[in-house]
């Protein structure tokens, strides 16, 4: 196989030159020298894959197949020695296998070279939403680096091949919509007053109420809470480690960084153990259970606590759904753990922090939601340049 070696030129700069076997040299090597890494990656692709179609050992299997592979070994194994996927996130991944199956390939998955995958990607963002594109491509590099891991290829092609989150102009309006102090004030209220118009509601909101509290006050996806259980909660901070699918389903957080520790106030935890009081004994011990001791699945949420919140709150908009235009909350329940890291900001905590609050596994995602948010410190940061330069002179 190539390899490819980082060379100082005599004029400072920095090259990378790729080795790769060249048998019509005495060697049995050829060297050729890039200025920059992509392009020696993209050149050491190539020979690997010449060095690999000249192997008796290279297997012949179609894209088609590659992709049906790796979704049942995502299903059923687990790649990598990870544990297999939950049920919701297989539909997502057969979502975009969909997606892959739709591009015309022409070449078997052996034959794959760094343009084919080029190629691939200006499809996608010709043909999907740019969010989409980018998971369908992060994918189908996954069925790649599964196919080199079984032994069907022997080079990964699509290395380094990616489509940025965001473009360098990228729009304000795809900046997180983030409730206003009032309006958080207004939908804590509302969930005050839930609870007071009856029984029937006394009782549903018993449960309802915390669950919207908390994660205004801890940043907590709302999988994340309705997959808590009360082992993972102590009296000033709750342990994330599990989460529940959109279906109900209890499974671990999808990612190391979303196992987090967040710091609570006395006030959230007293409200958390005062339905403790009220809390049905079940055997998933969960804190926000059904009445048969599962998990709330997300649409049963948004029927039955979000809508009738936000109608309470005022807090409704038109929204065009389908052709259809109807009254919709003008927020998701994401929104309220995004306030939370909006005070996060407001707090001058730094994003490292924020991340870890978060459960974001790279900084890089922190920055691309919220840092518009830091927009509004320039005067602060010109302020803070004055002040380094009065210290001195």
């Amino acid at each position: 196989m190539a390899d490819i070696r980082r060379r100082k030129n005599d004029d400072g700069s920095v090259g990378y030159q790729v080795r790769y076997i060249d048998k019509s040299n005495k060697s049995g090597f050829g060297y050729k020298t890039f200025a920059k890494a992509k392009q020696a990656n993209r050149f050491k692709a190539v020979k690997d894959l010449e060095e690999a179609s000249s192997s008796p050992t290279v297997q012949c299997m179609a894209i088609h197949d590659a992709i049906d592979m790796w979704l049942d070994i995502c299903e059923k194994t687990g790649r990598d020695g990870r544990e297999p996927v939950e049920q919701m996130t297989l539909v997502e991944y057969q979502r975009r296998a969909r997606a892959m199956k739709q591009y015309p390939w022409t070449c078997q998955l052996h034959e794959l070279l760094p343009k084919n995958i080029v190629a691939f990607r200006q499809w996608l963002l010709e043909n999907f939403t740019r969010d989409m594109a980018r998971r369908t491509l992060s994918s189908f590099r996954s069925v790649i680096i599964e196919m080199k891991m079984q032994g069907h290829i022997h080079f990964d092609p699509a290395s380094d091949i990616t489509i940025k989150t965001g473009g360098r102009y990228e729009d304000e309006d795809s900046e997180v919509e983030i409730p206003s102090d009032q309006e958080v004030r207004d939908i804590l209220g509302a969930a005050d007053e839930m609870g007071k118009k009856n029984g029937f509601m006394e009782i549903a909101w018993a449960r309802y109420r915390p669950m919207i509290y908390l994660p205004v006050f801890s940043g907590l996806r709302l999988s994340e809470e309705r997959g808590l259980p009360w082992q993972n909660l102590h009296r000033l901070k709750l342990d994330v480690k599990q989460r529940a699918d959109k279906n109900g389903i209890i499974g671990p957080v999808k990612s190391k960084a979303a196992r987090r520790s967040i710091e609570l106030s006395t006030v959230i935890t007293d409200m958390l153990f005062e339905w403790r009081d009220r809390c049905p004994e079940t055997e998933s011990n969960l804190v926000f259970p059904t009445s048969t001791g599962r998990a709330i699945m997300t649409n049963n949420f948004h029927t039955d606590a979000w809508l009738p919140l936000f109608r309470e709150a005022d807090l409704m908009v038109m929204r065009t759904a389908r052709g259809e235009e109807k009254l919709r909350p003008k927020y998701t329940p994401h929104a309220l753990r995004h306030y939370y890291a909006s005070k996060l900001i407001e707090k001058k905590k730094d994003f490292k922090f924020i991340q870890s609050r978060m459960g974001h596994s790279r900084i890089e995602t922190t920055l691309n939601i919220y840092g518009h948010l830091m927009k509004d410190r320039e005067d602060e940061h010109r302020r803070t340049a004055d002040e380094l330069v009065e210290d001195l002179l």
